[in-house]
């Protein structure tokens, strides 16, 4: 697969290709500490594998997230379904007790 860059991503991804570089370092640890490709990022090519792996788990924390609030959101809703039902039940057996 080849990918063809914009003068806007190579600006982007340049810091990172420069050995020694605030930028390279960082990405380095977090390679060695993920233990990704064991913290060897050699080449420009391993630099962009490992920043393409960075961004994609990001996406996923991300996408975790976003099921976890959806899943939230479903769970509040049923509970407050299950109250409103529980409150009916409650004033139906009231209004038999009158009767």
């Amino acid at each position: 697969m080849s990918l063809i860059l914009r003068d806007a991503d190579e600006a982007m991804l340049a810091p990172f290709l420069h050995r020694g570089s605030p930028a390279f370092e960082v990405l380095r640890q977090w390679a060695h500490h993920n233990d990704y490709a064991s913290g060897d990022i050699s080449s420009d090519a391993a630099v962009l594998r490992t920043l393409l792996r960075v961004g994609a788990e990001a996406m996923h924390e991300q996408i975790l997230d976003a099921g976890y609030a959806q899943l939230a959101s479903e769970f509040n809703g049923a509970s407050k379904r299950f109250e409103r039902l529980a409150a009916r039940g409650r004033s139906a057996s009231q209004i038999d007790e009158l009767r």
